[in-house]
């Protein structure tokens, strides 16, 4: 009996390693042909279509590099504005505005190249790059990370609202307070720490719930068989809208944080603000 017991038990561990060897060998596969259908090969596109594509991203990047080369300048100048010792609230104001309007030109440039992309393949072409596990990573920053589509299944997998939670609360991860309590908090302190980012979060949350739904409505337009570009512009401008009063919000959270610290704490929590996901996140994560 014992016997009989173990065999079956060995049987099923077997059984369990092999579905989950499967498992592996299935998400490398559909990582290849997602990768192969990025290069071309599993999309079949013929030398004229390679050529077309190669030359409209082309010029996309030449469009967008002195775009780009402003944006860059305005984050740097951004940092050095909320990291001042009495911030002027009108110069950090105007400075994020004209980030979102480079970030919105960037977008709808962007929206151009894909969809003259788009037209130059085939009905089975574009069934095939639709169906990519990572199609069109959404309304993501041009040429930042790759959470796009993640968020995406984030929001099918655990809920919207948990999803819009975290993403709320990574975009303090650059000036909060951290793990370890590195500016050496009291208890006083971190009470009021986490009754302010509880504030913001709940102040926030809708503009945030929005701009999620906008982000999915974005990749959904964009497998239609004929896209509709006003709609699609439109929704960048709302995304813009709220991207640039989400950014506001978060600094006036910091300067609200800043009146807890004393005069070294604040030293440190500025050397840190803006950095990574922090400020810059508020506008530029589409």
């Amino acid at each position: 009996m014992k016997r009989s017991v173990i065999v079956g038990m060995i049987c099923m561990f077997v059984v369990a390693g092999m579905s989950n060897l499967y498992a592996q060998q299935n998400r490398g596969e559909r990582g290849q042909r997602s990768e192969q259908c990025r290069k071309g090969m599993r999309c079949n596109l013929s030398d004229s279509q390679k050529e077309q594509m190669k030359e409209v991203r082309t010029k996309y990047a030449k469009q967008t590099l002195d775009i780009k080369n402003e944006l860059n300048e305005l984050q740097a100048k951004q940092q050095t504005l909320v990291s001042a010792e009495k911030p002027n609230q009108s110069q950090v104001y105007a400075n994020i505005d004209k980030m979102t309007a480079l970030k919105k030109e960037l977008h709808l440039q962007k929206l151009d190249m894909r969809m003259e992309m788009r037209s130059f393949l085939t009905e089975e072409q574009l069934l095939r790059a639709d169906a990519r596990p990572n199609h069109r990573k959404g309304m993501k920053q041009g040429r930042g990370g790759k959470k796009g589509m993640a968020q995406g299944r984030m929001h099918g997998k655990r809920g919207h609202g948990q999803m819009q939670g975290k993403r709320g609360m990574g975009a303090q991860k650059g000036m909060q307070i951290g793990k370890g309590n590195m500016l050496d908090l009291s208890d006083d302190q971190q009470a009021k720490m986490k009754e302010l980012r509880l504030a913001h979060m709940k102040d926030t949350k809708s503009l945030r719930d929005e701009s999620e739904e906008l982000r999915l409505k974005q990749r959904n337009l964009m497998t239609d068989e004929n896209p509709d570009k006003k709609v699609l512009v439109a929704n960048v401008n709302r995304l813009a809208d709220i991207q640039n009063t989400l950014a506001k919000k978060r600094y006036e959270h910091q300067m609200e944080v800043r009146e807890i610290l004393d005069e070294d704490q604040l030293v440190i929590f500025m050397s840190r603000a803006g950095k990574g996901k922090g400020f810059h996140r508020g506008h530029g994560k589409w």
